[in-house]
This record gives structure tokens, C-alpha cells and sequence, in this order.
């Protein structure tokens, strides 16, 4: 229930900070600001971080339904996946106003906990959502209001989705202990094993040149940072 720094080394850097309720997601901000969704409780915390490396809450916004997954936008906006929503997904501030995708048709369906998560690739308009147990990874563009459902062999329950380099898009794929790698567009272009089992969370940095998973089977989890090499 807490969120910490560490550095390239994977070692803990400052004074983490303790929340009341378990965390869901991180997503930086900027350099010195993050915001967290947070589980019992329609809440979403923003931290500072100050420049050695102790987190402070700056403030606490109230949401009108539970968020899980939280990725960046544009510099003032984040999309959020929901819990429990027929909204599978919406557009919050910094300021704590919330909006939904105005040209985006969703299913009728709702998600719990842990069954979808969402990435959002700018220069391309495309919201990514994955449904873990129907093992697709959906893209809906968000101006022209068209979607794709994607589906593959590589594409095992679906977890936790990042923007990867070139505005590309990488999915943890679960039960095949693997990242896969698509295009915004859901062409797939490659499947990477990694050496853990059920990978659920990943990020990439943002000069694309590494890349860190999180995930484990029942007991410890594991947090493995990689570099990626230029094509």
C-alpha cells in the first residue's frame, strides 16, 4: 500500500508514501508529479515528489466511479479504465474533471477488477482497452469512432498495456509469459518471452530505451527493468 521511487538499480530511493486504501495504477505526470488510482474508494491521489525523493499527497479528487488503469493523455488529461461501468473508459483532468469519449461506441459490458486495462496512443488517437478473459486487446479510434478487435495465438489474457517506441503498443499477455508487440493500427508485429510468469504491468520510458515488467505467479512478485535495443 505504498508508493516508492528506485532508480535504475532497482533500489529504493527516499521516503515512500502510505496510502489508506490499496493503490491500482501510477502514471507520471512530469518529473516531479504523479497521479494514482486508488481501490476502496472512487478516488484518485496526486503526489509530489520533491528533489530528494520523498512523495507527499498534494491532493485528493473524488471520482463518480472506481478507476483502475490511468496513462497520459495530453499534458492536463489522463484516460482511466473503469470497474463496474458501462463507461469501459474515460478522460479525467488534472483538475479532477471527468469526460467520456464523445466518438467511441464500447460494448455493452462491464468490467471488475482486474479484468481490463488501458493504454492511450496520442498521435494516433487510438484508446487501447484489453479483455483479459475474451483474450483480445480492442483499439478504438477516438475521432473516427471505428474500432478492431484484436485477436492471436500470442494473445493470452491480456493485462496491463504501455505506449511502446515509435507510438507502437505493448500488451502483457498472461498465460503466455510473454510481451506482445502491435502496431496502433492491432498489426502484430512480434511476440517477446519474459522470465517470469503471468506478467501483468508494463512501462516504458520515455526515451524508449527501457522497459519495465511486473508480475509473478502465487508468492513473491517480480519487477524486472529491460533495455530495448534500437531496430
Amino acid at each position: 500500500m505504498k508508493c516508492i521511487i528506485l532508480n535504475e538499480r532497482l533500489q529504493r530511493l527516499g521516503t515512500p508514501y502510505k496510502f489508506k486504501y490499496h493503490p491500482h495504477c501510477v502514471v507520471c505526470l512530469s518529473h516531479d508529479a504523479l497521479c494514482v488510482t486508488v481501490g476502496g474508494d472512487k478516488v484518485v491521489c496526486f503526489l509530489s515528489v520533491s528533489t530528494d525523493n520523498t512523495i507527499r499527497l498534494t491532493r485528493e479528487i473524488r471520482t463518480s466511479f472506481m478507476f483502475f488503469s490511468i496513462c497520459c493523455m495530453s499534458p492536463s488529461h489522463m484516460v482511466v479504465s473503469t470497474v463496474n461501468d458501462s463507461h469501459l473508459a474515460a478522460i479525467i483532468s488534472v483538475h479532477g474533471v471527468e469526460s467520456d469519449f464523445e466518438h467511441v461506441t464500447f460494448p455493452v459490458k462491464k468490467y471488475k477488477q482486474n479484468e481490463s486495462m488501458c493504454t492511450y496512443v496520442q498521435c494516433k488517437n487510438t484508446l487501447v482497452l484489453t479483455d483479459r478473459y475474451a483474450h483480445t486487446v480492442y483499439m478504438y479510434d477516438t475521432v473516427k469512432n471505428t474500432s478492431r478487435a484484436v485477436t492471436d495465438r500470442n494473445i493470452q489474457q491480456p493485462r496491463g498495456a504501455c505506449v511502446g517506441p515509435g507510438d507502437t503498443v505493448l500488451v502483457c499477455s498472461e498465460n503466455k509469459n510473454s510481451i506482445v508487440h502491435l502496431t496502433a493500427d492491432g498489426d502484430l508485429l512480434g511476440s517477446y518471452p519474459v522470465d517470469m510468469e503471468y506478467p501483468c504491468s508494463i512501462c516504458v520510458s520515455k526515451d524508449e530505451t527501457k522497459m519495465a515488467v511486473f508480475g509473478g505467479a502465487n508468492g513473491p512478485k517480480k519487477l524486472y527493468l529491460n533495455k530495448i535495443s534500437p531496430a
